[in-house]
């Protein structure tokens, strides 16, 4: 053995030492008190000076549960004690190694290609070895795609749920009827005065009925939210189905008018709701998490309808609609940009809202021209502000879209940005001699504004 390698399962079989250090972090692990971890990758354990790479130790326990005598309870202990010490993106795919082996493998066919595929039953196969606690064990597999997986692991999530049902089982059914049973019955089924709510993490989707319009009703219903996802692992990308008695929604054009856009936007009319409101979105806004009834263009992030309410109302949260900007994935969403048109169109060019436009500008793949920007920008205090805003934000940190831009463009993410803002304001042509006919007709003024404005940045680091 070395001090330098990292030991793997494969390695179990031919060294009886080997075996030893994995059952030693399999029992250490296992007790609640686990080896050393290394948290760089590679993710493994310090077992007596050795490196036992983390998921071999985790396919080492999958291998000494046979499916003829499969425990659901000691692998979901273990699996679960995995999860927390190594995160889910790590244990994941050695968990579904195991359902492809033991519940896909044997008993269906891709009929389909690698790129699409189509999973049908063999025929004349029995799945009478197969156990409830192995069909509960794949579909907790299935669920913790859901509360811990990206947005997109609902797909892997349905599909195992669709094998366990086709081969007998009805638990994929009682799951989507009744959840894990895992959140607390307070949340699961909920209850206030003239409100009530169900939760179901197998699903992911959160119920609300409000009978009542009243301060006080929406005040619990973010109580309610917030409690869900501060105390519980509810998944983070989640449906909310709500159905209450105000039709009132954000002066947004274009946001889907649906239940949570309704929710937020009516619960935006009580001022003393306002900190409830940002606390939810805090807890609820992920880079890669989305409601998840909301599809297509009208994807959005958890919190967007709250922070968008939130903006709308008090400059107050401000820097929390900077963080949403700046934490929204725009290759996927691009509801923010609708938001900062419409901030613009009731605000103008103001300090708030031209920062509002640079981080849309950082991180969405395009904003729209619109001719109502010229004029609206065309006076000194808007301009004075953009000038002021442009230097900043050379030192901000930038989205991992606007890296990623900038890098493509071999400019800084900084220049990258306000190169897009500043189109966004005045389309093409202006852009591209540079302002000249612009400044030319302009004011005297407001010359000096638009020549720093269309002035090449020449600091900032490269992105």
């Amino acid at each position: 053995m070395s001090n330098k390698n990292w030991l793997v399962f494969d390695e179990i079989a031919q060294n009886p030492k080997v075996q030893a250090l994995f059952d030693d972090a399999v029992a250490q692990i296992s007790s609640g008190n686990p080896p050393k971890l290394n948290k760089h990758y590679p993710i493994g354990f310090m077992v007596d000076g050795q490196k036992l790479l983390g998921t071999s130790v985790l396919e080492y326990r999958l291998s000494q549960e046979p499916v003829a005598s499969f425990s659901h309870a000691n692998m979901r202990n273990f699996a679960e004690k995995m999860r927390a010490l190594l995160g889910w993106s790590e244990i994941s795919y050695q968990l579904h190694l195991w359902v492809e082996a033991h519940l896909r493998d044997p008993f269906f066919a891709n009929e389909g290609s690698d790129w699409n595929e189509q999973w049908v039953r063999k025929p004349d196969t029995t799945h009478a070895q197969l156990s409830a606690d192995v069909f509960r064990f794949a579909c907790d597999v299935a669920i913790g795609d859901l509360k811990y997986g990206p947005s997109y692991a609902y797909v892997s999530a349905d599909r195992i749920f669709d094998w366990v049902t086709q081969l007998g089982s009805d638990l994929p059914a009682r799951l989507k009827k009744h959840g894990t049973g895992d959140l607390p019955k307070a949340l699961a089924q909920w209850k206030g005065v003239g409100v009530s709510a169900t939760a179901n993490d197998a699903l992911a989707v959160i119920r609300i009925t409000q009978k009542e319009e009243s301060e006080a009703a929406y005040a619990q219903v973010l109580d309610y939210l917030i409690e869900l996802l501060e105390t519980t692992d509810f998944p983070r990308s989640y449906a909310i189905e709500y159905r209450g008695p105000s039709k009132t929604y954000l002066p947004i054009k274009g946001l889907p008018k649906k239940g949570v856009h309704q929710l937020f936007a009516s619960a935006a009319a009580y001022p003393s709701l306002y900190e409830k409101m940002a606390t939810y979105a805090r807890a609820a806004m992920g880079e890669y998490e989305w409601y998840q009834n909301l599809q297509d263009e009208d994807c959005a992030m958890p919190g967007s309808f709250a922070v968008f309410a939130l903006a709308f109302a008090d400059t107050r949260f401000a820097p929390l609609t900077l963080d949403y900007l700046h934490i929204v994935d725009g290759e996927h969403q691009s509801l923010h940009g609708l938001f900062a048109e419409a901030y613009i169109d009731a605000h103008g060019f103001t300090e708030t809202s031209i920062a509002y436009l640079l981080a849309c500008a950082g991180n969405i793949q395009h904003l729209r021209h619109r001719k109502t920007y010229p004029a609206l920008m065309a006076n000194a205090q808007s301009l004075a502000a953009l000038v002021q805003a442009r230097q900043q934000h050379i030192s901000d940190a930038p989205s991992a879209n606007a890296a990623l831009r900038a890098a493509l463009e071999s400019r800084s993410a900084a220049e990258s940005a306000f190169q897009e803002a500043r189109h966004t304001i005045w389309g093409e042509a202006a852009c591209k001699d540079s302002g000249k006919r612009l400044m030319t007709s302009a004011p005297a003024e407001l010359r000096q504004l638009y020549e720093q404005v269309f002035a090449p940045i020449t600091s900032g680091k490269r992105s």
